[in-house]
């Protein structure tokens, strides 16, 4: 494949070996002369002359042994430092025009540029996002210290009004609910009757209560006899049981058993027709826990981030030293790449037994992807960030560098983008704060100037590059984010873009390669 390295010395020596093989060629065909036997032991001879000896393929062997293991451990080595890394040359990369126009104004001086241009990018990325990160910390931290459980269950008191879920007597419409599952699977009369007692008593007191559709009242009426029913067919095998046989029994249990589930199944059907059907009564239902089941809910919520809060806080020091060690390696390198990079590139592409053109294309693909999908990502999450910030301030919502950050993490994953987090804003104004009109305002603002201006920023950075296929995009930085962690949503779409580019390259050189190769060999020398 590494056809323009090797040209050089396929041109150095093939003038010897062209002359060689025509005199080798011109005796084997000079007319009159046959072929010996020993013409071809001498043939056979001189093949293996020129095979690789065996130490040589030995010593071959291993090198390319030697090479793999000092990879691997290569690779080790560095993999841990591999997230600063790919931010200091994607950032190389973005600043670049920079440092070249701060190299003509510092008078050809590259490395009073770079020193530059590497304290540009701490002041206007990193600090940035050192201090919001450092705020919204805060933030959240305020709010989860600040929840208090009453609070909580006024919003959801609101919640429910709001939605129409709220529910009169909803203790008793639960014990009903249980009454009706356990009234098919009976285990002793005397459980039956007490059961089908207490299931009448709160069918009579909650539809003489709660209001509900007038339907519900013949429906009432139809399980009470469902329920009378059941009640006189208990009750009269109970009296008759010293003198009933095996088969008797046996017949009364599955009589028992088909009175249970039409009694059961008429106080369903009173159930939905009184609460406004069956989604929307099991909905109701679910809606209106009792104060300790909600207690208890929430209980068992801070039961479980409790320990991860704790695991959080006390590797806070941990994570605070990786953090600034890798700040510290993301500086250095960008430093080093911007004065060195080219010299870099050079050494690997000398190394590399690519072809120089492929490894251009390569490189162009970095140079474009990481303009894709890092400047035109980033920029255009932070601007929907921003402008999702402001509507979020006029809203009355607190906790506007939290929501700030959240918009921005998921406006760069295709598919949920800002609307993530606009839209719960947006119901929760409006279901819980009661303020329609300000809820309906940040739901256009959101759908026409933070979800749209996506568009703008990519068309105008990309300008007419081509992109990823949106389902592919968002299974890359959902795959990237598994396994490279946050950086994954820049890390994935630029594995995508290089194996892409790759197989074309693959294609090219599987599709033409061999007549690139006869073109090659006849081009003059």
């Amino acid at each position: 494949m590494a056809r323009n390295k090797k040209k050089s010395s396929t041109k150095a020596g093939g003038d010897s070996e062209a002359a060689s093989d025509a005199s080798k060629t011109k005796a084997s065909n000079t007319p009159g002369r046959p072929t010996s036997f020993f013409d071809t032991d001498a043939a056979i001879s001189s093949l293996f002359a020129q095979l690789p000896s065996l130490s040589r393929i030995m010593s071959v062997v291993m090198l390319i042994f030697g090479i793999v293991t000092v990879g691997i451990l290569f690779y080790r080595v560095m993999a841990v430092f591999f997230v600063p890394l790919f931010m200091a040359a994607a950032l190389v990369v973005i600043f670049h025009p920079v440092f070249e126009w701060l190299v003509k104004r510092f008078g050809n001086r590259p490395r009073t540029a770079a020193v530059a241009t590497t304290l540009l990018i701490l002041l206007m990325v990193l600090m940035p996002i050192l201090a919001l990160l450092s705020v919204a910390a805060t933030q959240f931290t305020a709010m989860v210290s600040q929840a208090d459980f009453n609070d909580l269950t006024d919003a959801v008191d609101r919640a429910r009004n709001q939605f129409g879920l709220s529910l009169e007597h909803p203790e008793q419409f639960r014990r009903l609910d249980q009454l009706a599952d356990s009234l098919d699977s009976p285990e002793t009369s005397k459980q039956a009757l007490a059961e089908i007692a207490e299931s009448k008593e709160l069918l009579t007191y909650l539809q003489a209560d709660v209001a509900g559709p007038i339907t519900a009242e013949a429906k009432a009426d139809f399980a009470q006899e469902r329920l009378n029913e059941f009640a006189a067919a208990v009750t009269a095998s109970e009296e008759n049981l010293e003198s009933k046989t095996l088969q008797s029994l046996v017949d009364d249990k599955d009589l028992f058993h088909r009175q249970g589930v039409v009694a059961s199944a008429s106080i369903r059907a009173w159930m939905h027709s009184k609460l406004g059907g069956s989604f929307r009564s099991q909905l109701r239902l679910l809606a209106n826990p009792s104060e300790s089941e909600f207690a208890s809910l929430l209980r068992r919520s801070r039961e479980s981030l409790q320990p991860r809060f704790v695991k959080l806080t006390s590797a806070t020091g941990t994570i605070l030293l990786k953090s600034g060690i890798g700040l510290v390696i993301l500086i250095i390198s960008a430093y080093f790449f911007l004065v060195d990079g080219p010299a870099m590139i050079r050494t690997l592409m000398r190394l590399s037994p690519l072809d120089d053109n492929y490894e251009r294309r390569l490189l162009l693909e970095f140079d474009k992807t990481s303009r894709a999908v890092v400047l035109a990502s980033i920029a255009s999450a932070v601007a929907q960030g921003l402008l999702a910030a402001i509507a979020f301030y006029f809203c009355g919502l607190q906790s506007i560098v939290l929501l700030f950050l959240i918009t921005c993490l998921m406006a760069l994953i295709p598919f949920l983008g800002a609307a993530s987090v606009w839209i719960p804003c947006a119901i929760y104004v409006g279901a819980v704060d009661q303020r329609w009109g300000v809820a309906a305002f940040l739901a256009i603002y959101g759908a026409l100037v933070v979800s749209s201006i996506d568009n703008v920023i990519k068309a105008y950075v990309l300008q007419g590059h081509s992109q990823i296929h949106p389902l592919l995009a968002l299974l890359s930085v959902l795959g990237g984010i598994q396994v490279f962690g946050p950086i994954g949503i820049l890390v994935g779409p630029m594995v995508v873009v290089f194996l892409q580019t790759l197989l074309e390259i693959l294609n090219h050189e599987l599709g033409t390669g061999s007549a690139v190769d006869t073109e090659t060999d006849n081009a003059p020398v």
